[in-house]
């Protein structure tokens, strides 16, 4: 990773970011901490300790709110959902209905399709890469809301 941080140049009084992306395997009521897998850096396990840093956390599969939403916005709310897991189902070129839970990459607004990366797959984002076309959203979870779609 080319913009990292040195480690050994990390100082008292030093303003960073930390962001994973992890698949929880396990949560320890008690010590309120998860036990999380990286899916960026080899599966590398890591822990996740005190409830403010849990509940300040996104989720691809929690939602306290509901929404009705035609498919011209649920499109658009996927479309601008950079950077926040979500999890999107919609009907594949076969018509089969298929749940994808990841990450959005890339849009492409004129064909109306997204390339979302899928991370319940295994192996490197090249290899998770699917494309999601908006005309065949049926329901999308995206920052703590599930939009459902009018049909």
């Amino acid at each position: 990773m080319t913009n990292s941080s040195d480690s050994k140049k990390v100082e008292a009084g030093h303003i960073m970011a930390f962001v994973y992306w992890g698949r929880v395997k396990g949560h320890n009521f008690n010590k309120s901490s998860l036990q999380v897998q990286d899916l960026d850096n080899n599966n590398q396990p890591f822990e996740v300790m005190g409830e403010s840093l849990i509940n300040s956390s996104l989720s691809a599969d929690q939602f306290s709110q509901e929404s009705k939403t035609t498919k011209t916005k649920a499109a658009e709310i996927l479309s601008s959902s950079f950077h926040v897991p979500l999890t999107v189902c919609f009907e594949k070129q076969d018509g089969k209905e298929r749940i994808l839970r990841g990450r959005l990459l890339s849009t492409e607004h004129l064909l109306g399709r997204s390339y979302c990366e899928d991370l319940d797959l295994e192996g490197d984002s090249k290899k998770r890469m699917r494309l999601v076309d908006h005309r065949t959203i049926k329901w999308l979870i995206v920052q703590n809301v599930k939009y459902t779609v009018n049909q």
